[in-house]
């Protein structure tokens, strides 16, 4: 029987590659993502501590020179937060920019797959339409020949 050899593995190959180096690049942006999330969330935490301190303080009592630098810190942060924000928002975009390139090249590696079985199926089916014909001329030769010899 012979052997089906499927002219476009290169490309098929190629896809398969290049779907896999999509699935690493989008898991490397959710990496990210998350990354830039956490990030976020220690500095809304410093912010809440900052700001549960400066009231401790202003209760207790404390000197405007003191003050004024919880404040100007309590600023830095916000500042801080607004720029992870901003960071985080681009993660986001960036993953769903992943996700929808690895979308496109699943579906163009399942289309060389698809037509890589339309291939196979239709080499395997003239495959077993030729051993049929082998097979039938075969039986066809055998018959002509046992008839033959039984009138000869």
């Amino acid at each position: 029987m012979a052997k089906f050899h499927y002219p476009f593995q290169k490309i098929l190959d190629l896809k398969e590659n290049e779907k896999e180096f999509a699935q690493i690049q989008m898991a490397e942006a959710i990496k990210q993502q998350e990354a830039s999330l956490q990030k976020n969330q220690v500095i809304y935490e410093k912010i809440v501590e900052a700001e549960t301190l400066i009231k401790q303080k202003q209760q207790e009592g404390i000197n405007i020179f003191e003050l004024r630098m919880l404040e100007d810190y309590l600023i830095q942060l916000k500042e801080q937060l607004i720029f992870a924000q901003r960071e985080l928002k681009q993660m986001e975009s960036h993953v769903v920019r992943t996700q929808s390139d690895l979308r496109v090249k699943v579906q163009e590696e399942k289309t060389w797959i698809n037509i890589k079985n339309q291939k196979q199926s239709q080499f395997d089916e003239q495959v077993r339409l030729s051993e049929q014909s082998f097979f039938d001329e075969m039986a066809t030769t055998r018959f002509y020949r046992v008839i033959s010899a039984e009138r000869g």
